[in-house]
């Protein structure tokens, strides 16, 4: 059962353009580096106001300096949250702005990167869920 009021937002973000197709199949996915968690995809709280879409695009500019397009939600897979399909635009690897002190990095990945507070099960499912796997 999905969520009516998310806590939180994340964003599955892919190039526009590209396949959508499960990790390690080929395409790319978007991940930030948090200084302490390591490597996750872009998102955060909804602030007081924001309708989930609202709060996902804020946190997506934030994090990686990217406008992306909502494609679809996946609303069941955390209890609290909801992750978007996100697509960016094809200049999207040519330079990061990010506005945000708890974001280390921005990088494409075909794995699943490095994990430390996720694993690489979520990733690989959401990925799956996406794609239609």
């Amino acid at each position: 059962m999905a969520t009516q009021h998310p806590r939180f937002v994340l964003a599955w973000v892919t190039e526009k353009g590209k396949p959508l197709t499960p990790m390690g199949g080929g395409g790319e996915v978007l991940f930030v580096e948090h200084p302490e968690r390591g490597w996750e995809i872009p998102g955060g709280h909804i602030e007081p106001g924001e309708t989930p879409e609202t709060a996902l695009i804020r946190e997506l500019k934030e994090e990686t300096g990217l406008v992306g397009k909502v494609m679809s939600w996946n609303t069941t897979y955390y209890p609290e949250g909801w992750v978007a399909h996100v697509v960016v635009g094809k200049d999207s690897q040519l330079q990061w702005t990010v506005d945000d002190e708890s974001v280390a990095s921005v990088r494409w990945w075909s794995e699943v990167p490095p994990v430390r507070t996720w694993t690489i099960e979520e990733f690989r499912d959401l990925a799956n869920h996406f794609c239609g796997v």
